[in-house]
C-alpha cells in the first residue's frame, strides 16, 4: 500500500485553541467545547449553538479547529464555513480542505485548496504548502502525473518550505511506477532534508533489496529502526514492517541469530500481519517459531 505524508498546516498552528486566545474573548461561546451551558434563542436551519453570536470569523475559525481536534468534523465544518462566510479568506479555505483531506474526501479538498490558491494564500511558503496538499489528494484519487506536476512545483520553488514530504510522496509515486532510480534518487533528498525521516530509510532500504545489495538494504533497514524504535507510535504503527525487512535482508546476509531476533520482533508487534506471517515463513526456514 502506498503510504502518503500529508501537509503541514503552515497557516495556523496544530495544536488546538483555546477561545481565550481569540479576537472575541468576554466569554466562551454558548456550544462550544467548555462553553457556557446556556439556552439558545430559535435557530435557522443549519444554525448551531452560539452561531447568532459570532461576528468575527476568526472566533469560528478557532472553533472550528477546537472542534475537529475532538474529532467532530460535522462541527468543524459548519464553524469553518461560518468563519469562510463571515469573510471569505484563503486561510479559510485551506483549513477546510484539510478537514476533507483528513476525511479522505480528496475531491471536495481539491476544489477548497484551488479556492485557496485563488484567493491568494499569501507567503510563498503558505502557496507552496496549498500545492503539496492538492499533490497529495491527486495522488490519492490515483492522478499520478497531475500528482507529480504538484509535487515538482513545490520542490523546485524557492523559499524556505520544507520539501522533502513532497521528495517523499514523489518517491512513492516513482516506485509504483517501478522507476527505481527515480525513486532512490528523491528518497536520498529526503533523508537529506530530513535525516530523522525513517519512512525514507524503509524505502531505499527496499529499493536496495530490489536489485539484491542485502547488505546495503539492511544498513537502510538498521536506520530506519534506530529512529522509528525511538517512538513508541511510531513503532506499533510500521515496526511490524521495518523489522520484516530488515529481518529477511539478514537473513539473505546469513546473519541468522540476528535476522532470528529481528523477526521475532514482528510476532511481538503484529503477529498475525501480512508482516507477521512473512516472518514466520522466514523463522520456519531455520527452525524457528
Amino acid at each position: 500500500m502506498r503510504r502518503t505524508v500529508l501537509p503541514v498546516l503552515l497557516f495556523v498552528p496544530l495544536a488546538l485553541l483555546v477561545l481565550g486566545g481569540c479576537a472575541s474573548s468576554q466569554s466562551r461561546i454558548p456550544g462550544a467545547p467548555g462553553g457556557q451551558n446556556v439556552p439558545s434563542s430559535k435557530r435557522a436551519p443549519g444554525e448551531l449553538p452560539g452561531d447568532e453570536t459570532i461576528k468575527n470569523p476568526e472566533v469560528a475559525y478557532n472553533m472550528a479547529l477546537e472542534f475537529a481536534g475532538q474529532q467532530s468534523m460535522e462541527a468543524a465544518h459548519h464553524y469553518i464555513e461560518l468563519a469562510m462566510k463571515l469573510r471569505p479568506d484563503a486561510k479559510y479555505s485551506y483549513t477546510e480542505g484539510l478537514f476533507y483531506l483528513s476525511e479522505a474526501r480528496y475531491k471536495e479538498a481539491l476544489a477548497n485548496f484551488q479556492r485557496s490558491l485563488d484567493q491568494g494564500p499569501g507567503t510563498q511558503d503558505n502557496r507552496l504548502a496549498v500545492l503539496n496538499a492538492m499533490g497529495v489528494c491527486y495522488k490519492e484519487l490515483g492522478q499520478d502525473e497531475e500528482a507529480l506536476a504538484k509535487f515538482r512545483e513545490v520542490v523546485n520553488s524557492p523559499g524556505l518550505f520544507s520539501r522533502y514530504e513532497s521528495y517523499y510522496n514523489m518517491g512513492v509515486i516513482y516506485m509504483g511506477q517501478k522507476k527505481n532510480l527515480d525513486a532512490e534518487a528523491v528518497f536520498m533528498k529526503v533523508v537529506d532534508e530530513n535525516p530523522g525521516y525513517y519512512k525514507a530509510y524503509d524505502k531505499l532500504g527496499i529499493l536496495e533489496a530490489a536489485r539484491e545489495d542485502w547488505a546495503g538494504a539492511a544498513a537502510s533497514f538498521k536506520k530506519a529502526l534506530d529512529i522509528l524504535t525511538q517512538d513508541y507510535g511510531a513503532t506499533q504503527s510500521d515496526g511490524a514492517e521495518v523489522y520484516c525487512n530488515y529481518g529477511e535482508a539478514l537473513y539473505r546476509e546469513k546473519l541468522y541469530p540476528q535476522s532470528r531476533d529481528a523477526l521475532l520482533q514482528v510476532l511481538k508487534i503484529a503477529p498475525e500481519s501480512p508482516y507477521g506471517k512473512r516472518a514466520k515463513e522466514i523463522l520456519a526456514q531455520f527452525g524457528g517459531s
